[in-house]
């Protein structure tokens, strides 16, 4: 058993070797592999991970390498070529799980296993609701399903050792954003310091630092974009201007979006400061 689970886990590692992964993907593999490596039974966990429609294909095909691994028909003179061809076979699996599935997510999924592992016998099982997509948290609020797994999020998503508090991370990150609009206006208006925008500049990428080590790639990008536009504008690489402004004042829109949990379409905004960022590298 010990064996067969290694062998899932160094392929599914092999498999995410092959995807371009954020910092948020990173951490999806991770739990999977703390998951899978320390489980008691894991083809029970393998079926019940099939009921959850983001999980499904992945499980599926997981289920099956562990079914080819526990017949024990291996030739082990050809198992490095054995392991590449099953390590490829979880590529496009798992590149469509992690496109879907948060850390949260991949938690809450796993506390529901946990659960159903602990229970006896579990009725109607299959006609469970499954846990949503990342894009569909924004577009169902109002069904209480979501609402549950909201709640779930937010009260019990994070590991008991863990050093990280989902609040004061909210704090830390709103806390400057909120004189920082007053900051454009005084900017456009050629009322800043320099000494004020590098303190600025500091303060968001230190919060960049801060939204990748806990796996927010987006938050992480748009803190960059912001402090590189300053960083531009105090060497006067680009030119203060309305339309720069807004650029600037997109990229805080969309992090105060996220991380309030604002049920509003953002996708103009993140449009536009994720084409701000891509100027700014061309310059």
């Amino acid at each position: 058993m010990d064996f067969v689970k290694e062998y899932i886990v160094q392929a599914i590692l092999a498999a995410s070797n092959n995807l371009r992964l954020s910092s948020e993907k990173i951490e999806v593999v991770a739990i999977f592999r703390e998951r899978f490596t320390n489980s008691n039974d894991l083809l029970a966990e393998i079926n019940i991970l099939k009921k959850f429609t983001e999980f499904s294909k992945f499980s599926i095909k997981i289920g099956e390498l562990y079914s080819t691994i526990e017949t024990g028909k291996i030739d082990f003179l050809k198992i490095s070529e054995k392991f590449k061809e099953h390590s490829h076979y979880l590529v496009k699996d798992l590149s469509c799980l992690l496109d879907v599935v948060t850390p949260n997510i991949a938690r809450s999924v796993f506390k529901e296993v946990d659960k159903r592992l602990s229970t006896p016998e579990i009725p109607n099982l299959q006609e469970t609701k499954p846990i949503q997509s990342k894009e569909s948290y924004d577009r169902v609020d109002n069904r209480s399903s979501a609402d549950k797994i909201k709640e779930k999020f937010i009260l019990d998503d994070l590991d008991e050792s863990s050093d990280f508090i989902f609040e004061n991370y909210v704090e830390t990150i709103l806390k400057p954003i909120k004189k920082l609009d007053p900051f454009l206006i005084k900017l456009g208006n050629d009322e800043i310091n320099l000494p004020e925008v590098q303190d600025v500049i500091i303060t968001m990428r230190k919060h960049a630092e801060l939204s990748k080590k806990v796996g927010f790639e987006i938050l992480c990008n748009m803190h960059l974009v912001f402090a590189k536009g300053l960083e531009l504008i105090k060497e006067e690489e680009v030119i203060v201007n309305n339309e720069i402004i807004e650029d600037l004042r997109a990229c805080l829109i969309v992090i105060v979006a996220i991380v309030r949990s604002k049920d509003v379409d953002i996708t103009n905004y993140l449009t536009r400061a994720e084409n701000f960022g891509k100027s700014l590298n061309l310059l």
